[in-house]
């Protein structure tokens, strides 16, 4: 009698565990900023799958700047987005602590006039760089803050008006991660008279990428992406899905096949937390 009153409890606490799973189950509106950030959507599409719930995306084409979007994250028009690291964002969102691109959006080519290539190899060393190079940047991106701090000189612009700027020479250099520079060059290099290349002799980088972050009070958002993203490395599909992407493809072969003079820049202003992200989830181009 005792032992089958265990087993009918056993099946209670299982069916309920089953039913508190199902009701889990959420939609996810995410405004895709970019065509370019495809990825960033098929990522999420993954952790939701590898999550195991039984969750819904749901894709809104979203043209506006990230402040505005931010906004709007906070007002509930979205529940979900992906952008740079900020402390600001850290704090006023949830962020989900797993980098999405594992840390590529932080290594920055330069994309310049090939004009100017000749003046760009001759400069040794940090603080000549500094003392010479313009960069140009939009203000609202996390990053520009980040150069600022390390005392570069940035130029700041509408996004949509910074490559015609870099064109007519307006500044020297337009830092682009490299993970986004090969599909930018292939839109804007159009001019055969003013050919635009990347630097081939240096780049600047500082341990940063793009993350998930949902409104305060959405813990229950928070898990399932979490949950998702680390069940999706342990099962594979996350590497398989990065190795395949044809940007992070080239990112690599970049970093691999053409190494650069690298300006590390420090991140004085990363919260601890985002700083001891475990390693595994942080491309190391010494070791891959």
């Amino acid at each position: 009698m005792i032992k089958s009153l265990v087993i009918y409890g056993l099946f209670i606490v299982n069916f309920l565990l089953t039913i508190s799973s199902t009701s889990a189950a959420a939609d996810f509106h995410l405004p895709l900023y970019d065509s370019d950030d495809k990825y960033f959507a098929d990522v999420l599409r993954l952790a939701l799958k590898a999550e195991g719930g039984k969750h819904e995306l749901i894709i809104h084409d979203h043209t506006v700047g990230q402040l505005r979007t931010m906004r709007e994250l906070e007002e509930g028009k979205f529940n979900i987005f992906y952008t740079g690291y900020s402390r600001e964002r850290e704090q006023t969102f949830i962020q989900i602590n797993i980098p999405l691109a594992r840390g590529l959006l932080g290594y920055r080519v330069l994309a310049i006039r090939q004009v100017s290539e000749d003046l760009i190899r001759q400069l040794h060393g940090f603080e000549a760089f500094k003392s010479v190079v313009t960069l140009g940047a939009n203000a609202s991106w996390p990053d520009t803050g980040i150069m600022q701090s390390a005392g570069l000189q940035v130029i700041t612009a509408p996004t949509d008006a910074l490559w015609p700027m870099l064109k007519r020479g307006r500044f020297l250099a337009f830092p682009r991660s490299i993970i986004e520079v090969k599909p930018e060059l292939e839109r804007f290099d159009t001019d055969a008279n003013n050919p635009l290349i990347i630097a081939p002799d240096v780049m600047l980088a500082y341990r940063y990428d793009t993350f998930f972050y949902v409104a305060k009070g959405r813990d229950d958002l928070a898990r399932i992406v979490e949950d998702g993203l680390k069940a999706a490395y342990e099962d594979g599909s996350f590497m398989a899905h990065f190795n395949a992407d044809p940007n992070m493809a080239y990112a690599i072969r970049q970093l691999k096949d053409h190494p650069r003079k690298i300006h590390w820049i420090d991140m004085p202003d990363m919260s601890e937390t985002t700083h001891t992200i475990p390693e595994k989830y942080w491309h190391d181009p010494a070791v891959n």
